[in-house]
Formats: C-alpha cells, sequence, structure tokens
C-alpha cells in the first residue's frame, strides 16, 4: 500500500510502498477515503525535519534530553549510531482521517466491517491507503456520513476540548490567538454557542478569513521575539 512519510534527516517527502500494517489487540483496520492536512502541525514539523542538527535540537528539547540520557548509559558511539539510524528513518504523517473498516480485532466490542468512522492520533490516522488505529481513538459515523467532512473531526475535537476548558459562558466574550485551522473552527463552534470572539493572527489573510466567516472582531497582532 502507498503511505505518506517525510525523512527525519532532511525533510524528504515520499510516497512509498509499505506493507500493509499489523491488526493488534484493540485495534480496527480501515481503509482511508480522506486524510486531512493539518498545515500548521504538519507544516511545522516539515520545517523543523529540513534544519541542520542544531537547528533540530532548538525545535525539539525534549528529544535532546532523550539523547543525553542515552549518551550518559551508553557511550557516544552507540549514541551517535542510534540518532543517525534515527534521522536516516521515514516517519508517517497526518493524524485525522475517515474511512471504511475493512477489519476488527477480536476483543474490539462497538465496530465491524463495513462501518465508517473518523480517525485520529499522530502515528495512527496518517496519510495512508489503510491505518490501523485503537478503537478509542475511532468513532462511528452515520451510514450517509459525508466522509471528506469527516475527517476533519480530530481537529474539530482539539478545537472543541480548548473551549470545554476555558469553561465559557453564553454572552461572554472570548479571544482566540492563532487563526489557523484549529483557530479558524475554534472561532466557528464560540460563535454558535453565544459567545463573543476576538481573533487575532499575524498572518492577515488567516485575519480576513475570520473576519468573514466566524469572529466578531479580528484583527492583525505583532510578532513578539524574546
Amino acid at each position: 500500500m502507498k503511505q505518506l512519510a517525510q525523512k527525519l534527516k532532511n525533510g524528504e517527502i515520499q510516497v512509498l510502498e509499505v506493507p500493509l500494517p499489523v491488526l493488534n489487540p484493540g485495534m480496527v483496520l480501515v481503509r482511508n477515503h480522506y486524510s486531512l492536512i493539518s498545515s500548521g502541525t504538519e507544516g511545522s514539523s516539515v520545517t523543523a525535519a529540513r534544519k541542520n542538527l542544531v537547528g533540530k535540537a532548538k525545535e525539539r528539547p525534549q528529544q535532546v534530553k532523550q539523547v543525553i540520557d542515552v549518551l550518559k548509559q551508553q557511550g557516544p558511539v552507540q549514541t551517535y549510531r542510534a540518532v543517525m539510524k534515527r534521522l536516516d528513518s521515514y516517519s508517517p504523517l497526518g493524524y485525522s482521517s475517515a474511512g471504511e473498516v475493512i477489519r476488527v480485532a477480536s476483543d474490539v466490542q462497538g465496530f465491524v466491517v463495513g462501518n465508517l468512522v473518523a480517525c485520529g492520533g499522530a502515528g495512527y490516522a496518517n496519510h495512508a491507503e489503510i491505518i490501523a488505529v485503537p478503537s478509542n481513538l475511532c468513532v462511528k459515523l452515520p451510514e450517509n456520513a459525508d466522509l471528506k467532512r469527516a475527517a476533519y473531526n480530530t481537529v474539530g475535537a482539539i478545537a472543541l476540548q480548548g473551549i470545554r476548558q476555558a469553561d465559557l459562558r453564553i454572552g461572554e466574550t472570548c479571544a482566540v490567538v492563532g487563526l489557523g485551522l484549529i483557530g479558524q473552527l475554534t472561532c466557528l463552534i464560540l460563535r454558535a454557542s453565544g459567545v463573543k470572539v476576538v481573533g487575532i493572527d499575524i498572518n492577515p489573510g488567516m485575519v480576513e478569513i475570520a473576519s468573514k466567516h466566524c469572529a466578531n472582531l479580528a484583527f492583525k497582532g505583532r510578532t513578539w521575539i524574546s
């Protein structure tokens, strides 16, 4: 099957021929109809992969800490080999998709072959023809569901989770800083909930979209460099 992936060493993106994913316990196998490109999250991942080693280290301090821990335990030679092996490998892209269930693990309940589902999760809901996804990262859809729209399920859930954490009330005002895909969805949900929305972004194009479709007020903010 085909899968989109990037090489961590230089950010090179390729469509690869890879084996079918293994159906482990607790998982379902899904034939993707659509997978969503998250321009912000995936764009930053590709940009980071194309930087030199110093740039990569600045972008991923947690992974630098892991490398230091391995260095302490295994020494410089083994650490170097492990890092180079990791950088030479390909990493899948994507985390939100929708499709049709084609196999179900024996211990999974609530899903059968033929169900339409929306899927989420980095490393699971990839840009690939077929994916293996934990059942708790799938949601069953109606038989007449629009799978192209259902591919937005994960990013919509992220936006909704932020709104729930904010615990807003009807008539209150909320500022949404960052008007990318998730920011735009956040504004839409807030406005539908009776909350007044102020959108802020450094990109004038995103500000214009929000002004037209989902924000009561939107304006371009400044870029601060600390």
